[in-house]
C-alpha cells in the first residue's frame, strides 16, 4: 500500500535502495569520509546537505511524518551500527516545542530505527527507552549561536527521568542532525550521571 519513494524527489522507487534515493538523487548526496563521519563523539555519516537534508527539514518543520521511516531506517542501515548497544534513547525536544511541532523528530527515528532492527536482528535488536531524556529548561536554537554559546546553551539542560530504564544498559543515543556535538555530549553527559554502563552517539546528518 505504500511503495517505497525516493527522499529527495518523492519519485516512486524501482528497487528496494538502503539509501532511498533514486539515480539521479543519489549521486547529490554526500557520504562523509571516516575522518569526519567519527568527530565529537558522534557518529554521523551523511552531510547535512543535498537531498536528505531537505528530507529532515520538510520532517521537522512541515510534519511530514511519511519520511521518518526511510530516514530512520537509514540511520541503521549501516552493518555492526548498533553492536554494542541494548538501549536506544533519543535526543528529546522541550515539552513546549513538542506541543507546537506535534511530535519529536529524533524519537521518531529512534522508533523507525529500531523497529528496523528487529525486523534484521529479530532477538539481538536494542530495546527504544522512550522519554528517557527530558529537558530541563527551554534553550535558544543552536542553529543561532556559534560552538562556545553552543555549549553553554545546552549544559545542564537535560535530565534522566527514568533512570531505572537505563542503569547498567549500554545505551545508543539518536539524534537527527549534529553539529558541534554539544547537545549530544550534554545527554550524554546525564545519561552517564544515571549510571548507564556505557554511552555512544548516532547522528543522521552532520552539518559542517
Amino acid at each position: 500500500m505504500f511503495p517505497p519513494i525516493c527522499l529527495g524527489c518523492e519519485r516512486l522507487l524501482r528497487h528496494d535502495d538502503a539509501l532511498a534515493l533514486c539515480s539521479r538523487c543519489h549521486p547529490l548526496q554526500a557520504r562523509l569520509p571516516d575522518s569526519v563521519a567519527e568527530a565529537n563523539g558522534i557518529r554521523a555519516l551523511w552531510s547535512y546537505d543535498g537531498p536528505l537534508s531537505r528530507a529532515v527539514v520538510r520532517l521537522k518543520f512541515s510534519g511530514a511524518l511519511a519520511l521518518a521511516g526511510p530516514l530512520g531506517r537509514l540511520l541503521v542501515a549501516d552493518p555492526g551500527v548498533l553492536d554494542g548497544c541494548d538501549r536506544v534513547v533519543s535526543v528529546p525536544l522541550h515539552w513546549r516545542r513538542r506541543l507546537v511541532r506535534g511530535f519529536d523528530q529524533s524519537e521518531e527515528l529512534s522508533r523507525w530505527a529500531v523497529r528496523h532492527a528487529r525486523q534484521t536482528l529479530r532477538s539481538r535488536a536494542p530495546v527504544l527507552a522512550r522519554r528517557v531524556l527530558a529537558r530541563s529548561r527551554a534553550t535558544r536554537p543552536q542553529t543561532q549561536l556559534d560552538a562556545p554559546a553552543r555549549a553553554a546553551n545546552v549544559e545542564g539542560a537535560f535530565f534522566v527521568r527514568r533512570p531505572e530504564q537505563v542503569r547498567g544498559r549500554r545505551v545508543l543515543l539518536i539524534d537527527d542532525v549534529t553539529t558541534t556535538g554539544a547537545t549530544a555530549q550534554a545527554c550524554m553527559h546525564a545519561l552517564r550521571e544515571a549510571g548507564v554502563a556505557s554511552v555512544t552517539a548516532l547522528a543522521l546528518l552532520r552539518a559542517l
